[in-house]
């Protein structure tokens, strides 16, 4: 059993096509951690398929990113009141095909933060025919489950099988259903169609099973699922492993079922801060040991019920003993009535009723919006509401014409199409027979032209890492998606954003500047801080500070050097990035040691940047000479005022400067428990409000303060 790194795995080779089948799902994480990496980031068709209930929540909270249902499809599938729960990852590209079949969801706790199980499986060009045959036996089988989940895509089902499946199938004939290939010895199995238990009876009908080990984090409140076992193989020993307070396993009840004193609890101890979230059975035989793994729990649910689970069987000389001891879990036997079960709840969808449901929303290429809905009776008046992800109100509000059966279209201007710039989510309002407002639940609009179109070169259309180095824009999210302070110290210690001071691309003379950031939204485990990974909250202090104090010498303090009213944009881009940084890991606290950053260290490189813009509070030893930024382009346009306070006015500066000063004044007054502004805080409010104005710049209104605020208020952080 070898330690894998899974963003390893999928950075060996450029993919063309991927898929992803999973439970739950974090684009936060997938778009700034996964597209990096070869396998996805370089795809042209990614399609993604995950549980109903969680893409609902998803829709629901805010999907926080740009590229959903944009840059890649995700297809919700609906088991409920089960789950759609496997975890299968499948890349298909020129050069290499990758399978991985294991427990890891699509998640920065499934990827990089919890002990999980996975088993990895490909075919490479040039690779010997003889050792391909198993993988490629493999592959076809998860390639093959994809195509089964597919039955819930609705109306994409065409899409999908003429734009991802026959994508695939051209690279690879051999995945084509009407090329045979022999079997392997390794069988995936899934529960889409049929149970998984009657599919893992038969395979072992013949077998003497004499010892069976479970390695799950979820159990039956009851122990059905290990009692059914019992009940098949009566002579067979029990062994189970499960991480004290994390997996639902009921000792006093465990202890009932292992009466008899053959069987064994073995209460497992991982890395500290980890989660045991692996799932595995060894059926121990005369003939060796036959392993299923994947996705399944030992509960009914996944191997009796109607949850979609996928795991594979696999043969080998080694039993269970063996292949803990390479675990690296820490193993101890324990009396099941002194085990401490967890709490969480094992996966469960719930379905709530409602007058209007809205399936899938489908932008096509030719500008007809097509909705698959179910409205109840005495529902009339229907109309679509689209939202862009990060604006708090709809870009477009219409009503509805009736088509056939349950589906409802709307076609779409280009105007109209323009307005809907990133990842959207849409509605659709009725009104009852009472006059009473209905509102259906959120999808994500499916824009099928920005799926579908050619990226030439941009291996994958959107790089964060190259976003990050270009404006800074989502650096704080992208450093919590790394899951360690070693990783993120690392990453610190070599990000720079580039100075520019040119030609600003894709900003023509009109228009607006300034465009909103989201707020800080983590979706890094809660306990980030405290895996011991390498690093401590000091080192992750110094790298932030030190990654500060860089960019305000090299970055900010050059532009106010050079003076060019060209380089404002990625001044200010620098501006909001620091200030973010600052605010987002303030308020991180780790155990003993309060804030990463303190506030005094917020306010002092706060204050440092603003000054770097507008000039010096007052003249002191390590303040940055001369007048900011502001003043210095000013110099160069004496005999044209107008260009920079047009081009101030354009940026949203005062806008900018009242919130970045707001949030440190804030930041400041919590930390001395003050109610209000002391004369300090009092000052530098009215030093930022008379620069304002000397600058010929009306003074900002309250609404955009607080737009511009935004980013610097951490927000929920994603499931």
């Amino acid at each position: 059993m070898k330690p894998i790194d899974l963003l390893e795995q999928f950075d060996r080779s450029n993919g063309a096509v991927g898929f992803i089948a999973t439970y739950e799902f974090e684009p936060q994480f997938f778009e700034r951690r996964i597209l990096t990496k070869k396998s996805f980031g370089s795809a042209e068709r990614l399609l993604v398929f995950m549980d109903r209930a969680r893409y609902q929540e998803l829709v629901d909270n805010g999907l926080g990113v740009s590229g959903f249902n944009r840059r890649y499809l995700v297809i919700p599938v609906g088991r409920a009141p089960y789950v759609f729960h496997p975890k299968l990852y499948l890349t298909l590209g020129e050069k290499r095909a990758d399978a991985l079949i294991g427990s890891s969801n699509c998640t920065s706790a499934g990827i990089g933060y919890n002990l999980e199980l996975c088993s990895g499986f490909s075919v490479s060009e040039g690779a010997p025919k003889s050792d391909e045959q198993h993988q490629r036996a493999i592959i076809r089988q998860v390639y093959e489950a994809m195509k089964a989940f597919t039955a819930d895509a609705g109306p994409l089902r065409e899409l999908i099988e003429t734009q991802f499946f026959r994508s695939a199938e051209n690279l690879y004939p051999w995945l084509d259903p009407r090329v045979a290939i022999p079997p392997g010895d390794i069988t995936l199995l899934h529960s889409h169609e049929a149970p998984l238990w009657k599919q893992l009876v038969a395979r072992l009908d013949k077998e003497s099973v004499r010892r069976i080990t479970i390695v799950s984090p979820f159990y039956d409140r009851d122990l059905g699922f290990i009692k059914q076992l019992r009940g098949q193989w009566p002579k067979a020993k029990l062994s189970i492993v499960a991480q004290p307070q994390y997996a639902t396993l009921a000792g006093e009840k465990l202890a009932d079922v292992f009466k008899g004193g053959k069987h064994e609890l073995l209460a497992a101890s991982p890395q500290p801060g980890r989660r045991l979230h692996a799932k595995a059975f060894a059926f121990e035989t005369s003939a060796g040991t036959y392993w299923f793994t994947g996705s399944p729990n030992a509960t009914r649910a996944a191997f009796n019920g109607h949850n979609t689970e996928a795991g594979f069987l696999l043969k080998t000389k080694e039993g269970a003993e063996f292949l803990l001891k390479e675990s690296g879990l820490k193993l101890k036997r324990l009396d099941p009535r002194k085990f401490q079960a967890g709490h969480d709840d094992e996966p469960a969808s719930v379905s709530q009723p409602q007058a209007v449901v809205l399936h899938s929303a489908v932008l096509g290429d030719d500008g007809l919006l097509v909705c698959e809905v179910n409205v109840a009776s005495g529902i009339d008046a229907l109309t679509l509401r689209v939202r862009n992800y990060n604006e708090p109100l709809p870009v477009l509000s219409a009503p509805l014409r009736r088509r056939k059966g349950d589906t409802v279209s709307l076609e779409l201007s280009e105007t109209q199409i323009e307005q809907i710039r990133v990842a959207a989510v849409c509605d659709i309002k009725g009104v009852s027979g009472s006059g009473t407002e209905v509102v259906s639940n959120g999808v994500a609009l499916v824009q099928v032209y920005h799926l579908l179109r050619e990226r030439p070169g941009s291996h994958g259309g959107g790089n964060p890492l190259r976003r990050i180095e270009e404006t800074g824009e989502n650096l704080v999210s992208y450093v919590e998606s790394l899951g360690s302070v070693r990783e993120a110290v690392e990453f610190f210690n070599n990000c720079s954003i580039r100075f520019f001071d040119g030609k600003v691309s894709g900003r023509g003379s009109k228009g607006t500047f300034w465009g909103p950031r989201d707020p800080f939204k983590p979706d890094a485990p809660p306990n980030w801080l405290n895996i011991r990974l390498g690093g401590s909250p000091a080192d992750l202090r110094a790298a932030i500070e030190e990654f500060v104090e860089r960019h305000q010498s090299d970055r900010l303090y050059r532009h106010v050097r050079r003076a060019n009213l060209n380089g404002l944009s990625n001044f200010l881009d620098i501006f909001r990035t620091l200030n973010s940084l600052l605010f987002a890991y303030h308020s991180r606290t780790a155990p003993r040691v309060g804030p990463i950053i303190p506030f005094g260290v917020v306010t002092r490189y706060v204050m440092i940047n603003v000054e770097l813009l507008i000039g010096p509070y007052e003249p002191r030893e390590d303040a940055y000479e001369g007048n900011g930024f502001i003043s210095a382009v000013y110099a160069n346009f004496v005999g044209d005022r107008a260009i920079v306070r047009d081009r101030l006015k354009e940026e949203r500066v005062p806008q900018m400067l009242c919130a970045a000063m707001e949030a440190m004044l804030r930041v400041r007054a919590k930390a001395r428990k003050m109610d209000g502004l002391d004369d300090w805080a009092a000052q530098r409010v009215r030093w930022v409000t008379a620069w304002i104005k000397a600058q010929g710049q009306p003074e900002p209104k309250r609404e955009d303060i607080e737009a511009a605020g935004l980013e610097y208020l951490p927000a929920k952080g994603a499931a």
